[in-house]
């Protein structure tokens, strides 16, 4: 290492940084962060400072973020240092004067929150850390105008202004993109777990991909992580609280080679009980609902052999672990009659009508009992309870070279994987699901490079090729216990078998228990996919006051699905199978099906030119279940449970598939122009047009390929961004209104295979529909977003984010029917002109912080964070029944530590007010399933 390099060095050491530090320390970390003032200087003094540090900020950029653990590239922001240097500070803590400009990690340029032409909101991580908001769930708490659907692991969600809810189906793209620390995932689940050792998070509104990584077409939330640094630091928080809570967070790093290599490794540990427990049949309590059972650790390595060269290697994992989702259902008594008064499930298939048959009296559990057993018990009953397994692990490489002092290469190489397993539960103590549910097993590649430069002060530009492959393969499992085949028959097979008068009661039982008992349905999904695209996004300074921000990205995508489902287990009743599905030969003999006219004419279940095989076979049953010598021995009613038997087993069975492939290809682009004018250094107005494309899909719908087609995204805004109050309160607005054609969501379309098979039987009206991934037509969302925050007060920060948003199907002709409208002829309803159920029309979070110097070194700190959203569905289908009324949660925490952060302890109450706000429900419901809890902290640093 040459003389000249360890001078540089020495002189970006962070006692040479003081005053920039305390100037930083000021900044706030967004329009949505807690504001401070560095000191108690004048906005003057401030003002003069600014412009010393600003000399100071050019020589030692570089220097000062790889001491601080960043990326020396001239577009990066230095919300680390900002971060650190805050909360080394008791006065930027605690004190309320003049503001001065918010800098922010936005579109990975160094800009000011207050320049940025886009809706935009930040969150610290020291927010995050103060009220041990670690999740999804809790970071979009915190957010403007995004909310987080909650399920399992696998089909959570997020949606930015309403948009981008999805259901379980991995073939389609997320319309809100997830990015963290620089990698783009390629499916939302990735991130449905723990965040830890946080930086900061941000949500940018509207189509993205101009400027990094992976388009999308609603949004994109930026997760970072904090970084590796050449100063030594190690802290801890340690939490106990209701349910048998213990929540460890760790981090510790610094140099491992002085000047060249340092680290930071972080860990945290999830472990909760549930708030609702398990009971089987015996009545004994098991496992509970929503549990907590997580481990993740990430170490980093940072490089930096030059000035000009810096390497960043990243390694995470959380092992596979167990925790229960699925199932949490709440129970109610179903309406007896739909909405024009005609009675429901005549053909006796519901839970009601299968608990009040014979077959499960007299074994210690009832319909009343599963009803409302959760709110009424705590409690839910299930026998196959074995929750859901999900773990994910990843590296990443990020190389920055500075090429010249105007020009960075940026790479960045990530591999990610994720793997889900659930084992599911009808929801009731008696033997009728086992092992069924879905696996996800998918890995994906990315490689990015970019180029970002200022060769001029007209313009500075940022461009770049980006790549990505996954591989995705999902697996469907169906198995069937002893109780299957009285759960799953209709009233009329069920009769047949059980309670017809007259009829050998003991062979009907055996047959219907053997129709489906230890039978093992197996479905496989491939998907695979390739991404690859040219973007870029350049700042065009055309005067003082005005810019002009310019981008665009074209890509292309690939993409096979191919499905193949066979059975892995036919069970005690292979002699029951059909003779085929699809062309797959199971081995069944040919009999007259199972139906209303064929029991009221005598035929059901009379041979039909069977071969020899068959024949055999069909006596082989004729034996086994009635002592026949032959089939043909059979009277017509015992022919009959046969054929129900037959019927109740096939439609389990459902279609075979042998392999069928969909394929889809498209040029996919996105493009954004945004002129931004600066009135003064207060007020920044803004007008942009974003487009973006979300890609199409390849699916199989009962093994026919089809595709997805893409969605197109038109989004217009205006807004304005302001200081004011002598710079205490920062206000930002906008409004926007986006026009959405092919809008990705479920809807009702014909059954191809369905369709054909009925017209090989003779079916008279022979159109069969399904519910599958398709378009709407057309969509339209506009409303008003403000994002504030007040730092007037002494000791206090606020900050407020809300917004109305009207989202609306403007063509909508085939959208599938709610419970309540069963009854009509028609497969779909027309919903053109309503609104989109899971948007709500208003969200507000609120939150705000009060931190005072007490007792000499010490410091006392309470805060409050409320989010409210108003109504929305849990049903894409819009049921009356499934409108959650508007609710609001609140965290609040209250604690004393040291100045420094040397100790701190804070007792935490998440959802205080313990709202379990939820939807009524056709025949059952999933409730909230995070009450109200506390707990108490202790953190510090060692």
């Amino acid at each position: 290492m040459n003389q000249n390099t360890k001078e540089s060095r020495r002189s970006a050491h962070p006692s040479r940084l003081k005053p920039l530090a305390l100037f930083l320390a000021g900044l706030a970390i967004g329009t949505s962060a807690p504001l401070a003032a560095a000191d108690e200087k004048s906005a003057a003094e401030l003002q003069a400072e600014l412009k010393k540090a600003n000399t100071e900020i050019q020589n030692l950029k570089k220097e000062l973020e790889r001491n601080r653990g960043g990326i020396a590239t001239p577009q990066a922001a230095p919300v680390a240092t900002a971060v650190a240097a805050r909360e080394e500070s008791v006065e930027a803590a605690t004190a309320t004067q003049t503001l001065d400009s918010v800098v922010v990690r936005s579109r990975r340029q160094l800009e000011k929150l207050h320049d940025v032409p886009v809706s935009i909101s930040v969150v610290s991580g020291g927010e995050l850390d103060r009220e041990q908001a670690t999740d999804l769930e809790a970071l979009t708490k915190r957010l403007g105008n995004i909310t987080f659907n909650q399920n399992n692991t696998r089909g959570s969600s997020l949606s930015i202004r309403g948009l981008g809810r999805r259901g379980f189906t991995e073939t389609q793209d997320p319309s809100v993109g997830l990015i963290v620390d620089g990698v783009s995932y390629g499916l939302s689940q990735l991130g449905n777990f723990d965040f830890y050792d946080v930086q900061s998070v941000e949500v940018a509104r509207g189509p993205q991909g101009t400027l990094l990584g992976k388009g999308a077409s609603a949004g994109a939330v930026t997760v970072t992580s904090r970084g590796p640094s050449f100063t030594p630091s190690a802290n801890y928080e340690v939490t106990y609280g209701q349910r048998e809570t213990v929540f460890i967070k760790g981090a510790l790093g610094g140099p491992i080679i002085d000047d060249l290599l340092a680290w930071r490794g972080s860990f945290v540990v999830n472990k909760q009980r549930g708030a609702y427990t398990v009971a089987e049949d015996t009545d004994r309590e098991a496992d509970t609902m929503y549990n907590r059972d997580r481990v993740s650790a990430r170490t980093q390595f940072l490089l930096t052999p030059t000035a000009d060269l810096n390497a960043k290697l990243s390694l995470d994992i959380q092992p596979r672990a167990t925790q229960l989702q699925n199932g949490f259902t709440e129970f109610v008594q179903q309406p007896q009659r739909y909405a024009n008064g005609t009675l429901v499930d005549p053909n006796g298939t519901g839970t009601q009508a299968r608990l009040g048959r014979d077959w499960f009296q007299g074994r210690n559990f009832t319909y009343d009992q599963l009803l409302n057993s959760i709110g009424r018990e705590g409690k839910v009953y299930q026998n196959q309870t074995q929750g859901q397994t999900a773990g994910t692990s990843g590296a990443s490489a990020e190389v920055n070279y500075n090429l010249t002092d105007k020009l960075t290469l940026t790479s960045i190489t990530a591999h990610r994987i994720y793997n889900f397993q659930a084992r599911n539960d009808e929801g009731t103590p008696f033997d009728v699901q086992k092992n069924g549910g879905g696996s996800v097993f998918y890995n994906q590649t990315s490689q990015e490079f970019r180029l970002a430069g200022k060769p001029n002060k007209f313009v500075d530009y940022q461009t770049g090729l980006y790549f990505l492959r996954t591989e995705n393969e999902v697996e469907s499992k169906n198995g069937y216990g002893a109780d299957a085949g009285a759960w799953y028959a209709n009233n009329n097979q069920y009769n047949t078998l059980v309670t017809n008068a007259g009829l050998n009661a003991s062979a009907g039982g055996a047959l219907l228990t053997n129709s489906l008992k230890d039978l093992f349905r197996f479905g496989q999904q491939n998907i695979n996919t390739f991404s690859q695209a040219l973007y870029g996004q350049a700042n065009f300074h055309l005067s003082d006051a005005l810019t002009v921000t310019a981008g665009l990205r074209i890509g292309t995508e690939r993409r096979t699905t191919e499905n193949f489902a066979d059975l892995r287990n036919n069970g005690v009743g292979a002699a029951l199978n059909p003779v085929s599905s699809r062309g797959t030969a199971l081995g069944g003999f040919n009999s007259i099906a199972y139906s209303n006219a064929s029991v009221a004419n005598g035929t059901a279940g009379n041979l039909v030119n069977p071969s020899t095989a068959q024949l055999a076979l069909a006596d082989s049953v004729a034996q086994k279940y009635f002592g026949a010598a032959s089939y043909a021995s059979l009277s017509p009613a015992q022919k009959a449970q046969v054929a129900a038997a037959k019927a109740i087993r096939a439609s389990q069975i459902g279609a075979l598939i042998t392999g069928v492939r969909s394929d889809y290809k498209d040029q996919i682009h996105t493009a954004v122009l945004s002129p931004k004018y600066k009135f003064n250094d207060n007020v920044t107005a803004y007008a942009s047009w974003q487009y973006g494309e979300k890609s199409g899909s390849a699916l199989n719908v009962n093994g026919v390929a089809t595709t997805v087609k893409p969605e197109r995204t038109n989004a217009y805004e205006l807004g304005v961004k302001t200081f004011l109050l002598d710079k205490t309160l920062t206000l930002n607005a906008d409004v926007y209104l986006m026009d959405i054609k092919d809008y990705q969501q479920n809807v009702v379309a014909v059954d191809q295979f369905a369709t054909q098979d009925n017209i090989n039987n003779n079916v008279t009206n022979p159109l069969a529909y399904t519910s599958v991934q398709g378009n709407v037509p057309k969509v339209q969302v506009s409303g008003v977003e403000v994002d504030a925050a007040y730092n007037g007060l002494r000791y206090t920060s606020l900050r407020a984010a809300a917004s109305y948003n009207d989202a609306r199907y403007k063509d909508f002709p085939n959208a599938g029917k709610p419970s309540e409208l069963a009854y009509l002829s028609s497969p779909f309803i027309d919903r053109s002109g309503q609104r989109l159920g899971e948007a709500p029309y208003w969200t507000v979070n609120v939150s705000g912080e009060y931190r005072r110097p007490v007792f000499g070194d010490k410091v006392f700190h309470t805060s409050f964070t409320t989010a409210y959203i108003g109504s929305t569905t849990t049903d894409e289908l819009m049921s009356d029944y499934s409108w959650v009324p508007d609710r609001a949660t609140t965290d609040l925490a209250i604690g004393l530590g040291h100045h420094k952060g040397n100790y701190d302890v804070t007792l935490i109450a998440k959802n205080a007010f313990n709202n379990n706000a939820h939807e009524k429900g056709w025949n059952s419901y999933t409730p909230y399933p995070y009450p109200r809890w506390f707990g108490i902290v202790l953190s510090g640093k060692l």
